[in-house]
This record gives structure tokens, sequence and C-alpha cells, in this order.
């Protein structure tokens, strides 16, 4: 796993995972201490993601100014219109003009995507349940070949779902925005037997994006992951 990619799962893992089980653990001193502790541990590991991100656009060079410049206007318009009421909700456009940018075949049907979810989700959100099966079908544009530590944590993922639908549900639909979990072990599979790495990024984030940085990553991720190899 890399840098950026271990980033982006650490936020998944601390910022939308385990500090939505709160709701579900009995509250005392410990376990307030304890959740504070991840609730920060997560704030930290969302500003890194942001932080990591622009550095990769700057270490792009030349190329990367232009992509840059508009990922900050942007991220600007759209936590402009989440914080101070006034704005543009267009960051969904982002992943989409980077990977037409490195003509990123996988990225750009991701991109394709996340555009629909973006628009879709300011216009029609009622109809974003009936896109998670595009999401989980995705990896299968990057090619597809067998891998048993797919297999292995697939079939794991669907025991700890059929255990307990409830609150796994609980936590994945908040965390990332997937109503129906039963997707999750598929997408999983999917995406560890992918032959292309994007569709990791894609599996973290989620079928719905709950954050702002989440669209920057992947519009990064297209230039970070290019048939395995680094943009520079």
């Amino acid at each position: 796993m890399d840098f950026f990619l271990l980033l982006l799962f650490l936020e998944f893992l601390l910022n939308r995972t385990l500090n939505r089980l709160w709701i579900f653990i009995p509250q005392n001193p410990f376990t307030h201490a304890l959740f504070l502790g991840i609730q920060w541990a997560g704030y930290v590991s969302m500003l890194a993601l942001y932080v990591y991100s622009f550095l990769l656009i700057g270490s792009w060079g030349k190329r990367g100014v232009p992509l840059g410049v508009l990922a900050l206007v942007l991220t600007a318009l759209d936590l402009s219109k989440d914080y101070l009421g006034f704005g543009v909700k267009a960051l969904f456009l982002l992943p989409l003009i980077f990977s037409v940018f490195f003509k990123h075949r996988v990225a750009i049907a991701y991109s394709l995507y996340y555009l629909a979810e973006g628009v879709i989700k300011l216009t029609k959100p009622l109809y974003l349940a009936q896109l998670e099966w595009a999401w989980a079908l995705l990896p299968l544009v990057g090619g597809w070949r067998f891998r048993k530590i797919a297999v292995i944590l697939a079939a794991l993922l669907l025991v700890l779902i059929a255990a307990s639908p409830y609150y796994t549900g609980m936590i994945f639909v908040f965390g990332m925005g997937l109503s129906q979990v039963f997707l999750l072990p598929a997408a999983l599979f999917l995406s560890l037997s992918s032959k292309s790495k994007y569709p990791l990024y894609s599996l973290l984030v989620g079928p719905s994006v709950q954050l702002s940085v989440h669209y920057i990553t992947l519009a990064v991720a297209t230039g970070y992951v290019n048939s395995g190899k680094r943009q520079g």
C-alpha cells in the first residue's frame, strides 16, 4: 500500500468508520476519551489527505500548475458554500478534468460515475441508491485477475455484515453513503482483483462522496496512479 492510499485508508478507518461506532458503545468517561481521540485522529488524517494531495500536484511541476489552481478554486468555492452559505458545489467535475488530462481510461470511467453522483446529489438525491450497483461493478473496467487475498477479505467482510447487517449498515451508510451494504463485499473483491490500482481509491471513498477532500483525492489519484506509475 503506497502512502497516498494509506492516508485515505486511515481517513476512512478513523474519520468515517471507528468514529461512527460511538452511537453503539456505552458512554462513560473512558469511551468518551477514546472516541474523542479517534475523532481528532480522524480530523488530522483528513487534513493530511488535503495537504498531501496538493503536495502531489506540486510535485508534477509546471504541468500541475493549472490543475492545482483549478483544484484550489473549486475547493474554496465548495467550502465557502458549506460554511459561509455562498459559493458553488462543482468539485465533482475535478476527477473528470484530471482523468481527461492524464488520459487515464479507468479513471475516466470512475470520473463519469462521480460526475453523475454529484449532479444527482444536487438534484435528485433519492436516486443515489440506484448508482451503487454501478459503483460496485466499475472495477471490472480496469481488467480482472484472480487473487486469493481478494477472496479471503471479501468472505470475511461478508461474514461480518451477515452477522450484524443493521450495525454495519448504519456505519457504512453514514461513512460511505452506501445504503445496500451487501454490495460492499462484491466491491471489495472486484477492487482487489482489478489490474488497476485506481478502484481501491474509489472503494475507500464509497459510492457517494462524503467530504470535499474525497473529490480531490480521486482527482489526484488519476495522476498518481497511471498504469502503476507515478506522474512526475
